[in-house]
């Protein structure tokens, strides 16, 4: 049977339908959210917030190694690297297993003695099981050079050994002035030793390891908003206050959608509707879920950002050189 066409007034009334959630949940939101963001924006006095060195530290390790050099912390480009010597790395680990990381900061932080254990707990370089991960720490202000070793390269790397490596060649350089040579002198050998520990077999692990690794990075972020925000001028205060109303108002209208849309399927079922009404009411639904989902999952890459280091799997704890130059 040929239905008939809508009337102008029906199919009016049918566009209005569509958008109606967005008019009267999204629009309410995101202007009670940005009149109180301007308001604050305002009314808020410009202060640079309370950032210890202790706290400035923690988030450099955290964040981790560059987004570009997965293999090198050099937040200072103390060591002058290049993406060569990351590749070299990079290249390295899936050959080996066996993760290798080049650490630079200024000087041996004061306030933080186990600084080298702690960011080797952290980052996590290696295979889970095998803690076959190696650390390169120098401090070119202190003059000084710490190499953490896993347990699992330990019977191939002891620590007798790793002094000599260091000594004989990052060492050297290191007095000339010269520390990017002295590392990449050291590197050579030290990869060729590693080489005669066999490959770690990795541990299965779900990508829901993953997720929970990158959501710890949100806190962090969160805090750089808000100092910004702080420390910023009104315009960037205004600006910062409209990205928030209007993704509170986003996920607001979706919220709202869900809801609506499992309201019509609940009353559907109530009334035992035919196959087809309860289908589309239940696509609806599936619909709505699945956009919330997209954008949480948006809001969630953004939040963490693609500089974030992902570390390793494999643990720590081995031993430890110590050298002077």
């Amino acid at each position: 049977m040929e239905q008939k066409p809508l009337s102008p007034g029906r199919q009016l009334r049918a566009r209005v339908k569509g958008p109606r959630i967005e008019v009267w949940v999204g629009v309410p939101v995101f202007l009670t959210v940005l009149a109180a963001g301007a308001v604050a924006s305002f009314g808020v006095p410009v202060r640079a917030p309370v950032r210890t060195p202790a706290r400035e530290l923690e988030d450099l390790v955290r964040k981790g190694p560059d987004s570009y050099f997965h293999h090198i912390f050099d937040p200072g480009q103390l060591l002058g690297l290049t993406g060569q010597v990351d590749l070299t790395l990079d290249n390295f680990e899936r050959e080996t297993s066996h993760g290798v990381l080049l650490a630079a900061l200024p000087r041996l932080p004061a306030d933080a003695p186990d600084f080298t254990m702690h960011a080797a707990e952290v980052w996590q370089p290696g295979v889970a099981g095998a803690d076959n991960g190696i650390i390169v720490f120098i401090f070119p202000e202190e003059r000084h050079v710490r190499v953490e070793v896993g347990y699992g390269l330990e019977p191939a790397l002891p620590d007798v050994e790793v002094h000599r490596l260091v000594e004989e060649t990052l060492v050297p350089a290191a007095r000339a002035g010269d520390l990017s040579a002295g590392v990449e002198a050291l590197l050579p050998p030290l990869l060729d030793r590693l080489r005669t520990v066999p490959r770690a077999q990795p541990k299965r692990s779900g990508r829901f390891a993953d997720v929970l690794v990158a959501a710890r990075e949100i806190p962090r972020r969160t805090r750089l908003v808000w100092a910004a925000w702080l420390d910023g001028v009104r315009q960037l205060r205004l600006i910062i206050s409209a990205a928030v109303a209007f993704l509170t108002a986003l996920v607001a209208v979706l919220l709202a959608r869900i809801g609506h849309c499992a309201l019509l399927l609940g009353r559907r079922v109530a009334i035992r509707s035919g196959i087809r009404p309860l289908a589309d009411a239940t696509l609806d639904l599936t619909n709505s879920v699945l956009r919330l989902a997209q954008v949480a999952a948006l809001l969630f890459v953004m939040a963490v950002g693609t500089s974030f280091f992902f570390p390793g799997a494999g643990g720590f704890g081995g031993g430890g050189v110590d050298l002077n130059w």
